[in-house]
């Protein structure tokens, strides 16, 4: 029997074994490759996002205290997972600022940190299933003595009300990963600034 062109060049479509085999090495060689950049990315990225949100949160409430004349309270959160912020409250024995905190505005002025008794006016949560830990104060080779396990509360003046200086580091949380430390500093006049710390011994 006779084949015609159309029919020889539909028999020779395709690909062999060995073709086949040398496709999927590569692209398991494009994955293993592609998959640690991808992972270091995201890393990167929710370290700055978290460094960027708790500053700002941070100017945030002293810019609130001095335009309410009242104390404000940022103070870590315990609820990580909520729907609702009517849902969230300080972990005042806790600290676990790494899923969240809350802004509230001291409207008594009785240094009292529950939010049924003040004005709360910014929740932030943390997904749970982000590495990156938050660290309180005191830090003594930054010069920072106070320690905001708790609460940072900010005076009617801006300033904090404990007249010490304090601060966060944020890491990783990936051991050994080698990511540089964010240090935020909150100053006795209550300036927040922070600084990616790439010293040498300074990474998370």
């Amino acid at each position: 029997m006779v084949l015609n062109n159309s029919m020889k060049n539909y028999m020779q479509t395709g690909f062999t074994l060995l073709e086949l085999m040398v496709v999927i090495g590569m692209m398991g060689t494009l994955i293993a490759i592609g998959v640690p950049s991808f992972t270091s990315m995201i890393t990167t990225n929710e370290l700055a996002d978290i460094t960027t949100d708790l500053t700002l949160s941070l100017k945030r409430a002293r810019a609130e205290a001095i335009a309410s004349g009242r104390d404000v309270v940022v103070c870590s959160s315990a609820t990580t997972d909520s729907t609702s912020d009517g849902n969230a409250k300080c972990s005042l024995s806790a600290g676990n600022w790494d899923k969240g905190w809350l802004i509230m505005i001291d409207r008594n002025q009785d240094g009292s940190f529950l939010e049924s008794q003040n004005e709360l006016i910014w929740v932030k949560h943390i997904d749970v299933n982000t590495s990156v830990t938050i660290t309180p104060g005191p830090f003594a080779p930054l010069g920072l003595t106070n320690d905001f396990s708790q609460v940072v509360l900010f005076s009617h003046t801006g300033e904090l009300k404990d007249g010490t200086a304090g601060g966060f580091q944020v890491c990783s949380g990936v051991s050994g990963s080698g990511y540089a430390r964010r240090d935020i500093t909150v100053s006795v006049s209550g300036q927040t600034n922070f600084v990616k710390n790439t010293a040498t011994g300074n990474d998370c």
